[in-house]
């Protein structure tokens, strides 16, 4: 029996640093906040942004100005900043044909998502979007995890992510999972995971011998 695929989105499937990197600075000049340096702004990908926003330092009311004008850019020509990583989309579409049950376990808004994924001509090739609430309530990776769990009852599920929310909200279900090195994560959240992989090629060998 084939694996069910869980993908993480940004930084796995699709490289959208730019857009969520500027997107975050507009935020962030919306309160008037300084700037953090370029290795914690390197790591914003991955975890919920009020989460990111909160962790340095700001209150409830700055995270929703932020927030705000965060989700304006990101409503417009922020969420169309991206592309590809190589060889991913005939990866995803291979695999889909073949009888692998392909699904997403994003952070990243549904909304957003299923845009991006559109856009990026992968949507047809997924079987259930995962992806985090338009609404915020369900953000973090362990809930969207669990949502996939409850809503599309995989078999042999395997995780696919980059940074450390996707291998230890793996770990919270007992799913295993697999780096992808050209997100934005580093080599001890790679650690976390049961493979890595450093480009499609590799992904799709783990694949196949799961």
């Amino acid at each position: 029996m084939n694996a069910t695929l869980l993908f993480d989105v940004d930084g796995t499937l699709i490289d959208s640093y730019p857009g969520i990197r500027h997107g975050f600075l507009i935020g962030l000049e919306a309160i008037r906040w300084d700037k953090p340096d370029e290795e914690f702004i390197r790591r914003i990908p991955g975890p919920p942004m009020p989460e990111t926003m909160r962790s340095l330092g700001m209150s409830a009311a700055q995270v929703e100005t932020a927030m705000r004008a965060y989700s304006d850019y990101m409503s417009g020509e922020g969420w169309q900043r991206f592309e590809v990583y190589p060889g991913m989309a005939a990866l995803v579409e291979r695999l889909a044909g073949e009888g692998y049950r392909v699904c997403t376990a994003t952070s990243k808004s549904e909304r957003f998502a299923r845009a991006a994924l559109e856009r990026a001509g992968l949507l047809e090739h997924i079987d259930f979007l995962g992806a985090a609430s338009n609404d915020g309530k369900r953000a973090k990776k362990v809930d969207v995890i669990r949502h996939v769990l409850d809503q599309a009852n995989p078999e042999r599920p395997l995780m696919v992510g980059d940074r450390l929310h996707d291998f230890e909200g793996a770990k919270e279900f007992g799913i295993p999972s697999v780096a992808m090195t050209w997100g934005y994560g580093a080599a001890e959240e790679w650690d976390l995971a049961d493979w890595v992989a450093r480009d499609a090629d590799e992904l799709e060998r783990i694949i196949r011998e799961f």
